[in-house]
């Protein structure tokens, strides 16, 4: 059974979409909490209205930067064994929560369970998939097993494995890393909260079916709001280093330290802010030559770093 965590922080147009892919799941043992983070639009009533015995709404009085307050309420409230987790403007296929009770069985020792998802954009009207790069990249495994190591190098190389409307967890390894960075960083603590989550909770188990759409054209996007900042994986990053005998995951530490950095400047460009340059901002020693170049890129003109980021992305996308 799954307690299903949704953090609303005013995206009244989108919660019918989020909230009735839950409540079509095929698999209907679940509770869905529904975490109000002071909205100010009607999100708050249009919570309300849903009228399932399952769901249940919860209310802060002010918003927390990227839902983590909210998320670590709903974990605090959850009833069950697994979490799963929702943004308020994306959505689950109806085989989303079976396909987590599949791998649950498939190695039930596992604490972190993961499926793939598919990017979608505003202007679509094909209905194109953009699945994400580890789909891409792994799928032909087939359901397999992701350790420390596997995710950390994956991320590197530009296929993180996690993505949060896409994972579930068991909530006393939640518990016992913490929850999320709630009132430490205003964006990025889903990756520092999967960092944690792998590191203790050792294997996760992943599969390839695409359960999930990513909508990243939607309304009060924390990467379209919040601008660029180093995050809190950096003292994560650090902590996890300094409990480690191993070289490799130190120096694999820090090398995704470097890759989130580079990552989240990326970002910041593509929403049509000008960072400032990486420079001061990255560990060269741990910079791979992909995240050298772009560090370099990063001193260019705005006006060059900008066109040359709508160049990449098309190529990506085409």
């Amino acid at each position: 059974m799954f307690s299903v965590i949704i953090p609303i922080f005013n995206k009244f147009p989108h919660l019918d979409r989020s909230i009735n892919s839950v409540l079509n799941q095929k698999f209907k043992d679940w509770e869905l909490l529904l975490v109000d983070d002071g909205s100010t639009d009607g999100s708050l009533e249009k919570a309300k209205s849903f009228s399932d015995e399952r769901i249940q709404v919860f209310q802060r009085n002010e918003p927390g930067p990227g839902g983590y307050a909210a998320r670590n309420l709903g974990i605090s409230k959850a009833k069950y064994d697994w979490v799963a987790f929702l943004d308020a403007d994306d959505e689950w296929l109806e085989n989303h929560l079976l396909n987590f009770c599949e791998l649950i069985d498939h190695q039930s020792g596992a604490k972190i369970v993961s499926s793939s998802w598919t990017d979608n954009f505003e202007g679509n009207k094909e209905g194109r998939f953009f699945p994400n790069s580890y789909h891409k990249k792994h799928q032909a495994k087939g359901i397999h097993e992701i350790e420390l190591k596997s995710y950390l190098k994956n991320s590197i190389n530009g296929a993180p494995p996690f993505w949060t409307g896409a994972v579930g967890f068991r909530k006393d390894l939640l518990t016992e890393i913490g929850g999320f960075p709630e009132g430490r960083c205003k964006r990025g603590g889903d990756v520092d909260t999967w960092l944690r989550a792998i590191f203790y909770g050792k294997l996760a188990i992943w599969s390839p079916e695409l359960t999930v759409v990513y909508h990243r054209d939607s309304v009060n996007m924390v990467t379209k709001v919040e601008g660029f900042e180093i995050g809190c994986e950096a003292t994560t990053v650090k902590q996890l280093a300094s409990l480690t005998k191993d070289k490799q995951i130190k120096r694999l530490l820090f090398q995704f330290l470097n890759a989130r950095v580079v990552s989240r400047w990326l970002q910041t460009l593509r929403v049509g802010k000008n960072p400032d340059p990486l420079w001061g901002k990255v560990k060269w020693k741990y910079l791979t030559r992909k995240g050298f170049a772009i560090a370099f890129w990063s001193i260019l003109p705005t006006a060059i770093t900008q066109q040359l980021y709508r160049l990449a992305s098309k190529a990506k996308y085409d």
